[in-house]
C-alpha cells in the first residue's frame, strides 16, 4: 500500500478553549495479514502525531489538514481490505479536552528532549573547534526539528527550548541566523533554527 503524502497546506495555530476543540478520529480494522498495509497505516499515524485511544482508534485535533490525511487513510484502508471510518467529534465536557491536549504536547515531550539534548552535544563539539563535523549534524537535527514541529498541534513548552538549543549551537558555529539549503544553494535566514519561519504548525 502506497503512503504518499497528501497535499494540503496546515492551517493556523490552534488558539481554541478546550471547550470548543474539534477532534477527528479514525477507527478502523485490518486483517492480520499481510502485516504490510498495518505497519504502514501506523507509521503514518505515527507521523502525523496521532494518539491512540485503543486499539484500531486514532485521534487528531481537527482541520483541514488532518481531516484530509485521516480521510486518504480511510480509502487505503478500505483498498488494503480493512474497514475504516472518520469521525469529527468533540469531548464530553472541558475537562477530557483539557485532558486530551495535555496528552498531546505530552507525546512530543521526548523527541523534543533528544533534540535538546543533542543541540547540546553538538555545542560543545563546535565550541571545541570541531565546527566541520558538527555543520551537517545541526543541519539534520535542524530537519528533525521541524518535523517535530509539524506533529506539536498544541505546542509544547519543550518546543521554544528545544529552538533555543538548536539557536545556541548555531551561534557556536558563528553562523547566527542561517542555515544550509536542502538544496545546497544559498543559507536561508529564518526566526526559528529549524530553518523555516514560524508557520503556527
Amino acid at each position: 500500500m502506497e503512503m504518499d503524502e497528501p497535499r494540503v497546506k496546515r492551517q493556523g495555530p490552534r488558539d481554541e478553549g478546550p471547550d470548543k476543540q474539534s477532534w477527528v478520529m479514525l477507527i478502523y480494522r485490518l486483517p492480520r495479514e499481510p502485516s504490510r498495509p498495518r505497519v504502514a497505516v501506523w507509521r503514518k499515524l505515527k507521523t502525523l502525531g496521532a494518539l491512540y485511544l485503543q486499539d484500531g482508534v486514532a485521534v487528531l485535533p481537527e482541520d483541514a489538514v488532518t481531516r484530509e490525511h485521516l480521510e486518504w487513510l480511510q480509502l487505503h484502508i478500505r483498498e488494503a481490505g480493512g474497514e475504516a471510518t472518520v469521525w469529527e467529534t468533540k469531548a464530553n465536557s472541558e475537562a477530557e479536552s483539557r485532558s486530551l491536549v495535555e496528552a498531546f504536547r505530552s507525546s512530543r515531550k521526548e523527541a523534543y528532549e533528544e533534540i535538546i539534548a543533542e543541540a547540546e552535544r553538538l555545542r560543545r563539539k563546535a565550541e571545541m573547534g570541531a565546527a566541520g563535523t558538527v555543520a551537517e549534524s545541526l543541519f539534520k537535527l535542524g530537519r528533525e526539528f521541524r518535523a517535530e514541529r509539524k506533529r506539536d498541534y498544541f505546542r509544547s513548552p519543550l518546543r521554544q527550548e528545544a529552538n533555543a538549543a538548536l539557536k545556541a549551537t548555531r551561534q557556536a558555529l558563528r553562523e547566527p541566523g542561517t542555515y544550509p539549503s536542502e538544496t545546497g544553494g544559498q543559507p536561508e535566514t529564518d526566526t526559528e533554527a529549524g530553518g523555516e519561519k514560524e508557520s503556527g504548525a
